[in-house]
């Protein structure tokens, strides 16, 4: 069966999206850099749908029906959220995020994100935007959690816009970014490779000397592999956004 990515970037509304990885090195293939690629059924789990999609699906067709279910879902969610009620600290040090949690691996990704202070504004952003019953629905998956102050580098008027209670669509697209529907640990990614958002569209990875200095579409790791029953989340310092992505003609394809 052909492969078909639907782009998260571009769906703001559905949660039929896909990652795989590959090196800028090679062409895009079922074999990836980094394990567990996932195909279309997958994302169909992941937004709790159990019919089968073959290649000759339309699937603009279906991508339509979902973004109008999910409108009307959006206009019986909450307000807005305020600048003001959000965090733009991290209240700890990173080398002391999770340091005082016993066993990280009792919990569930998201229950382990916020237990940490300084991810208090990406969990609430979650929550507003309605990933976390999407995410609830995955299996295994990897999070990459920016901190309070990877969110005061957002500018102002971007980040008031994305918790407009009438963008919560444009919201769950950003988050979608930060979601890898698989575990991938600190040592499978490769440096010049990518993380497919579109199907044209790549978000770029570097790796440092001995997976240090870890780099996704300009964001750091700054505290990788926090082991959780589920998966597993890596903290970054700046929010992956759509303009950190690239065409395939920018990377070397």
């Amino acid at each position: 069966m052909k492969r078909r990515i639907i782009a998260p970037l571009a769906l703001a509304a559905t949660m039929l999206f896909g990652f795989g990885c590959a090196s800028t090195n090679d062409t895009m293939s079922d074999t990836t850099a980094m394990e567990g690629d996932v195909t279309m059924t997958e994302t169909q789990e992941m937004a709790g749908t159990d019919t089968d999609l073959d290649a000759d699906v339309d699937v603009d067709a279906d991508v339509d029906a979902d973004i109008d279910t999910d409108m009307d879902t959006d206009a019986d969610m909450s307000a807005s959220i305020s600048m003001d009620a959000l965090s733009m600290e991290n209240p700890v040090s990173i080398d002391e995020m999770f340091a005082d949690v016993d066993n990280t691996e009792q919990y569930d990704v998201l229950e382990l994100a916020r237990m940490n202070p300084n991810l208090s504004t990406f969990i609430s952003l979650v929550e507003q935007s309605g990933l976390e019953n999407d995410l609830s629905r995955l299996g295994k998956f990897t999070l990459l959690a920016p901190t309070n102050e990877a969110f005061s580098k957002v500018p102002h008027d971007k980040l008031e816009a994305l918790l407009n209670a009438d963008n919560k669509a444009a919201l769950k697209s950003v988050l979608q970014a930060h979601v890898l529907p698989n575990e991938v640990t600190s040592a499978q990614f490769q440096n010049n490779s990518q993380i497919q958002v579109g199907e044209n569209s790549y978000i770029p990875v570097e790796v440092g000397v001995n997976n240090t200095n870890i780099r996704i579409g300009g964001a750091q790791v700054v505290k990788a592999n926090v082991e959780a029953s589920n998966g597993v989340i890596h903290v970054i310092d700046n929010v992956i956004l759509p303009e950190n992505a690239q065409d395939n003609s920018t990377i070397g394809y």
